[in-house]
């Protein structure tokens, strides 16, 4: 949906609970349209209420979940994930939430169980593939890792990172060649995925294949903000194989 359609939505779901202020519904579907649109402080309070008017609604505690985690509040956000959870064992989407909450604090060990319950739910879910893969990545697993991101490119032949999670997979695994594939599909799919450039980089210029190098570290340049570390990293490679 475009940004006008939210906007929309979210105009006739602001009539919505001004004509029954107690739908819970209508609470949950208002901060549905603002956490589309970004606003996160109206949306964890669109979640709120929606489970301050049914308790047991885990779509209304996985709102709030999904905002807190978005707002950089995890601890918060897993405690809601698990509220959800615990109304509807059977929702992916909770356990999902949860898994990568989990990835984002780099609490890999932990993430891995949650992962799996995500995908004994829906074994279809690329997002959790990844996740498990990145999770598998870190433990030093890398052919686990690397399984999983192949079930994860399988299902969405275009995530990149899924693209960039198997080659590093692959350079764990010492297999290189194999891991510039993977990393080149990455860079393919998006080409504006600077990690996967920045990668690739590092390993044509171990490899000696230094011009090749060179258009790698130039994307990175092209493609990454100025703010962003990996832009000056790629810019003072650049400057030495000048």
């Amino acid at each position: 949906m475009r940004r006008t359609d939210y906007e929309r939505a979210l105009s006739c779901f602001d009539e919505a609970v001004t004509a029954q202020p107690a739908s819970h519904a209508a609470w949950y579907s208002r901060g549905m349209a603002f956490y589309n649109l970004g606003d996160d402080t109206a949306a964890l309070e669109s979640f709120t209420r929606a489970s301050e008017y049914q308790p047991q609604s885990h779509l209304a505690w996985y709102g709030c979940g999904v905002t807190l985690a978005e707002m950089g509040r995890t601890d918060e956000a897993l405690e809601a994930f698990d509220r959800a959870i615990a109304l509807e064992p059977a929702s992916y989407l909770a356990w999902l939430a949860k898994g990568m909450s989990f990835i984002e604090q780099q609490r890999w060990e932990e993430a891995i169980p949650v992962l799996q319950e995500a995908l004994q739910r829906h074994e279809g879910a690329a997002q959790a593939w990844y996740g498990l893969g990145i999770a598998h990545l870190q433990a030093n697993r890398a052919l686990d890792a690397l399984s999983a991101f192949e079930h994860s490119i399988t299902l969405q032949a275009d995530f990149d990172l899924a693209w960039y999670g198997k080659g590093l997979a692959l350079l764990q695994a010492e297999k290189v060649e194999q891991a510039l594939e993977a990393l080149t599909a990455a860079t393919t799919a998006n080409p504006k995925c600077t990690l996967a450039w920045m990668r690739q980089a590092e390993t044509l210029e171990q490899l000696g294949r230094l011009e090749a190098a060179r258009v790698a570290y130039e994307q990175v340049v092209q493609q990454a903000p100025l703010s962003d570390p990996v832009h000056g990293q790629a810019q003072r490679q650049l400057q030495r194989l000048r």
